[in-house]
């Protein structure tokens, strides 16, 4: 339930910083279920409130009619976020009045938030990708606390992606970006993840990548060593966006430019790892190939190793060393969020349990 202009005054928590972890999975086509809500609304009986927004209107005497009041399942709340944990659950102010104020974060972007949270989705898997999900149909179902859209539908189903695609089809990278930002600050690492796989597939099945404006949000908003800097950069290195880059009439981050450039020139293991390598043996020197990285040309009846799905080929020295090229031209069709998402854009807790991660 949201209600607008809200007077209250901001108390933000204090909350640690956590800590990182990676592990190797492959990424699901769905977002794994956090169990059944429809069973544990039973036991949900304190409702926490949030008020968002507010810090930018003009005035103090404005702020209040910035503001959007929500409430929420404090269980709910808690078992997700460690940051609503800390501030809730706490001796703070926001412990004693249930009450946490973000002043600094959009609305609307919350409500994206409180979307995955009731739902565990930002699609609702359907037979069609046509339709558009309207906003209103989002706060509806968070009024009705449904369950988890398309649970139990075939893995070969197509998405809806509603709201995250402009009417031209195109993907609202800012919005997943600024959503990123504000579940990194509530600490949820399952949201994070989640966006992370969003944009990997909305990118793969558009071809497309985000633009200038989105690198701004990027690297004036998201924390240095997130992993979602690492796909973005990805997706522009294994994409061909020379001409985007070249041409675009708006300005670049810098930040954004320079580690481009660097990871062109050294893409680092990550440029084999993207492979399926198989040992190979070429029968002839009319079947032989060059080694991508040293360009020898590979002995006939001589062991090396040969991608399975591009074909390239790399000399034992080379493969054994983990000796990359350039990612200059074409990098085929072997792209590192292709082979798995986990092991290189995900995030999990220390103390989390294998069985619950990805």
């Amino acid at each position: 339930m949201a209600t607008a202009g809200s007077n209250t005054t901001s108390i933000m928590a204090n909350t640690p910083l956590r800590g990182t972890g990676v592990r190797y999975a492959p990424t699901p086509l769905h977002p794994t279920a956090r169990g059944n809500i429809r069973t544990n609304f039973k036991s949900f009986h304190e409702v926490a409130t949030v008020v968002v927004g507010g810090q930018h209107a003009p005035d103090s005497l404005a702020r209040g009619q910035g503001q959007t009041t929500y409430k929420i399942h404090k269980d709910l709340l808690t078992a997700e976020s460690p940051f609503f944990s800390a501030a809730l659950n706490g001796a703070f102010a926001e412990g004693l009045d249930q009450t946490v104020h973000l002043p600094e974060e959009k609305p609307e972007i919350f409500e994206w938030f409180l979307w995955w949270l009731y739902t565990g989705s930002l699609t609702t898997p359907t037979s069609t990708n046509c339709n558009v999900e309207p906003r209103h149909h989002r706060l509806r179902a968070m009024d009705a606390m449904t369950g988890f859209p398309g649970q139990g539908l075939p893995q070969h189903v197509t998405h809806t992606d509603g709201d995250l695609r402009n009417s031209a089809g195109s993907p609202k990278y800012f919005l997943l970006l600024d959503l990123y930002a504000l579940s990194d600050k509530l600490m949820t690492t399952t949201l994070c993840n989640h966006i992370v796989d969003t944009i990997a597939r909305l990118s793969e099945s558009t071809n497309s990548v985000p633009t200038p404006s989105d690198t701004w949000i990027l690297y004036d908003t998201i924390r240095d060593n997130a992993p979602m800097r690492k796909l973005i950069l990805d997706l522009f290195a294994y994409k061909k966006t020379d001409k985007l880059l070249e041409s675009h009439k708006d300005e670049w981050h810098p930040r954004f430019l320079r580690e481009l450039v660097v990871k062109l020139k050294r893409p680092g293991l990550e440029s084999l790892d993207r492979h399926s390598l198989a040992p190979w043996r070429p029968i002839s020197w009319q079947k032989t190939k060059a080694c991508e990285t040293c360009r020898e040309i590979l002995t006939p009846n001589i062991s090396c190793e040969k991608c399975e799905i591009c074909e390239r080929a790399f000399c034992c020295g080379c493969a054994g060393a983990g000796r990359t090229p350039g990612l200059g031209g074409d990098v085929g069709a072997c792209k590192p969020w292709l082979k798995g998402m986990c092991s290189r854009y995900h995030e999990h807790a220390p103390g989390e349990d294998a069985m619950q991660r990805c």
